[in-house]
């Protein structure tokens, strides 16, 4: 059998193992047993993504199934996040995705898969959810991640849409400290977006700027069907709608919208 087909049956028994170790969590998560059900969900919608994108993004077979594996453990961290931390807030002490890196690291899941394709793996599910990618990454590392970051962020978005409310559980759902408002943003957070920036989460203090973090990731997608889907699915101008109809905000949703139009002819084949 080749390295090929090895490792695409694996991706399998690493789908069968996934569904065992969430099932683990279900059964001691109590109240947080809908947590734990959503971030499954999540996983297999991002996964479902991810097969799109690979068909796109010039990976060869082992190294797409090798994508397709880390996409399956890249969230195994917030499953003893939401038991031990009771969040999905990475700033509230614990890395989810150093922990899913660690975690595999102890086990054997991975043992079959030859060592190259198992540190990509590693390193995709390990920095995933980095603000920015370090430095010094191998040409297969970085592709891992981009196929998966911006298979993420499509789910992300969809899920956020549903809580971007005040009376919503944003403090288990969504990152904590936000307040929430219907007008206020951060004139720091609307620069960075006018500007056409990425929006560090230290920087959001309002509602709003949290929905411009969320549409400045038009800045870090990489694949034609992320956009297309973005902008297919409308949930892009979904998030441009929740934005307050000053004229300053309104001149920047036109660019926003605009912007996210531009790249898709630019990108489409």
């Amino acid at each position: 059998m080749t390295e090929n087909n090895m490792l695409k049956i694996h991706t399998g028994n690493c789908l069968d193992w996934f569904n065992a170790y969430v099932k683990k969590f279900e059964d001691i998560s109590g109240p947080n047993n809908l947590l734990v059900l959503r971030k499954k969900r999540h996983t297999m919608r991002v996964l479902a993504h991810v097969r799109e994108i690979i068909k796109e993004s010039g990976a060869g077979q082992e190294l797409a199934s090798a994508i397709e594996i880390a996409t399956i453990l890249h969230d195994i961290g917030r499953f003893p996040q939401i038991t031990r931390k009771n969040t999905f807030d990475d700033n509230a002490g614990f890395n989810h995705a150093e922990e899913g890196a660690a975690i595999l690291a102890q086990i054997d899941i991975l043992d079959p898969v030859a060592s190259g394709m198992k540190e990509v793996i590693l390193n995709t599910v390990r920095y995933h959810n980095r603000a920015t990618l370090p430095d010094g990454l191998g040409q297969e590392d970085r592709l891992a991640l981009e196929v998966l970051r911006d298979a993420d962020k499509l789910d992300s978005i969809r899920n956020n849409l549903k809580y971007l409310d005040p009376d919503a559980p944003h403090g288990k759902v969504l990152k904590s400290g936000l307040t929430w408002h219907n007008q206020k943003y951060s004139q720091e957070v609307y620069e960075l977006a006018r500007k056409r920036q990425l929006i560090p989460f230290k920087t959001i203090t309002w509602s709003n700027d949290f929905i411009l973090f969320l549409c400045c990731w038009i800045y870090d997608l990489h694949f034609p069907y992320s956009f297309l889907q973005l902008r297919d699915s409308g949930r892009f101008d979904e998030l441009l709608s929740r934005l307050p109809e000053t004229a300053e905000v309104m001149t920047l949703r036109s660019q926003l919208k605009d912007d996210l139009n531009w790249i898709i002819a630019k990108t489409r084949p």
